[in-house]
């Protein structure tokens, strides 16, 4: 409910949890703690299951078994990963993890086995680094023979006598690798213009509401207000959800905006990537790079609850589809609109491209992509829907689309990606002439939405099939 939890802590000693995540919060990191409980192996409170998405940082104490003397390597990675296994989401990101201990000897040995035996994490991503943070010159004496509330008194005191020592080491340890904290940087001022704009709609609810006591009903009508506006009623009142959003993100928008110039952001910003934009930037498997990047800001492939007729959908042409539903053969359509046959490349050619092409034939994915307005008004009234015909064509048949002296098969055609779906490099050759509409008030039955293209890529399909189908032409004799 109050955003991701970013940082954590684990320690089987309660005080040096205290401590760490006192340190930690003084340096403005929010941190949960997690205490290792020696006796049953386990974190409590328990880790929600799969563990967190979206951590940056752990620091844990590398000896959470207490071994005695200097403990060899592997069991002390054999606790570690078994920490980290309940910790850290297999979908998480880049995270920090600074082992707070008492054996320093033996970190950089765990950091070596930790990305040796990687494929031991069972798809549980590395951290981006391993560092180690001394805890004995910041541990507080536990006070003894005291009541509870006067003894934690006691520690706290004592604890926060060597804050600004801890601070200054937390935040060394944390400002160590410039890459996350670049990125960590640019996410902690997303949350915090998201903080800004509803800060700025509840001043807006302090105006109309003179009496203090009300103004969280004040606050609601606001907040269904800017809905409203954004999306009309009839739409906010269907989707409230979506019409917020809508509402919401330009003033988002602006506040992000409006922190870029902060000195200490650009500095961070600078410090990460001022030297790799001064060389032109390698990547070195530059084919899947692109293509996942491509993925990344093309189409959205989390559509568990995608409907057949939402915006942007690709979904495939085939069963439960019917050729009398669609009113054309879709394979057909590979030789006659996307790709060009063996004959029209060079005779020595053309021994190679009968083989590609019989591969493809095998297995041939034309699908249909919804090119719906982006208008919350259109999308919730019922109306003819439009679908532009297209194929995905893995990279290995990718010199099937094109013809040897250049050029795709027709001016209509668009070539889209490469994308990785499903693992492989693919591209999406979408015809800008062919089309298939539906009219009825259901979404069409359809196989699966294989994932939605994001709104930037609709809009240049629309465009060039609203340029393609009103190009100028005139009837004339020669």
């Amino acid at each position: 409910m109050f955003g991701p939890i970013r940082a954590v802590a684990v320690d089987d000693e309660p005080g040096h949890l205290l401590s760490i995540t006192s340190g930690l919060s003084s340096v403005g990191i929010p941190c949960l703690g997690y205490w290792y409980d020696r006796d049953a192996n386990e974190l409590r409170p328990a880790p929600p299951e799969g563990g967190l998405p979206h951590l940056r940082l752990i620091f844990s104490d590398l000896n959470l078994a207490e071994l005695g003397g200097v403990p060899d390597t592997p069991t002390l990675w054999s606790v570690v990963v078994h920490v980290l296994k309940q910790v850290v989401s297999k979908e998480a990101g880049p995270y920090l993890l600074v082992f707070w201990t008492g054996v320093e000897q033996r970190a950089a040995d765990v950091r070596a086995m930790l990305y040796a035996r990687a494929d031991q994490l069972e798809g549980m991503p590395c951290p981006i680094e391993v560092l180690e943070l001394p805890k004995s010159t910041f541990l507080a004496q536990s006070p003894e023979g005291k009541p509870f509330n006067e003894g934690l008194k006691e520690f706290y005191s004592a604890l926060h006598g060597s804050i600004e020592d801890l601070r200054t080491a937390v935040a060394g340890a944390v400002a160590t690798n410039a890459n996350l904290n670049a990125v960590a940087a640019w996410e902690s001022r997303a949350a915090e213009s998201a903080a800004q704009t509803v800060n700025e709609v509840h001043r807006c609810a302090r105006i109309d509401e003179p009496n203090l006591s009300n103004v969280g009903a004040s606050l609601t009508r606001v907040v269904a207000k800017i809905a409203e506006a954004a999306a009309g009623s009839a739409a906010a009142r269907a989707e409230p959800a979506r019409a917020l959003d809508a509402g919401m993100l330009d003033i988002l928008v602006d506040q992000l905006g409006s922190s870029v110039d902060e000195p200490r952001y650009k500095a961070t910003i600078a410090t990460a990537l001022g030297a790799v934009l001064n060389d032109e930037i390698a990547f070195a498997k530059r084919v899947s790079m692109h293509a996942e990047l491509n993925t990344y800001f093309h189409i959205d492939r989390q559509v568990a609850g995608a409907k057949s007729w939402d915006r942007g959908v690709v979904v495939p042409a085939r069963s439960p589809m019917s050729g009398n539903m669609l009113g054309f053969n879709a394979k057909e359509l590979l030789f006659s609109e996307f790709l060009f046959p063996p004959e029209q490349f060079p005779e020595e050619k053309q021994d190679e491209m009968r083989g590609l092409m019989k591969e493809f034939q095998r297995t041939p994915e034309v699908v249909l992509i919804e090119l719906g307005a982006d208008c919350d008004h259109a999308q919730a009234h019922h109306r003819t829907r439009r679908y532009l015909v297209g194929v995905e064509v893995p990279e290995r048949f990718i010199l099937l689309t094109r013809h040897p002296k250049g050029g795709l098969r027709n001016g209509a055609l668009e070539l889209l990606g490469p994308w990785t779906i499903r693992g492989t490099n693919t591209f999406l050759l979408v015809s800008c002439r062919r089309f298939w509409t539906w009219q009825r008030r259901e979404p069409p039955e359809v196989a699966e939405v294989r994932y939605r293209l994001r709104s930037s890529v609709v809009d240049k399909l629309l465009h060039r099939y609203s340029t393609w189908s009103s190009r100028p032409g005139i009837v004339e004799f020669r």
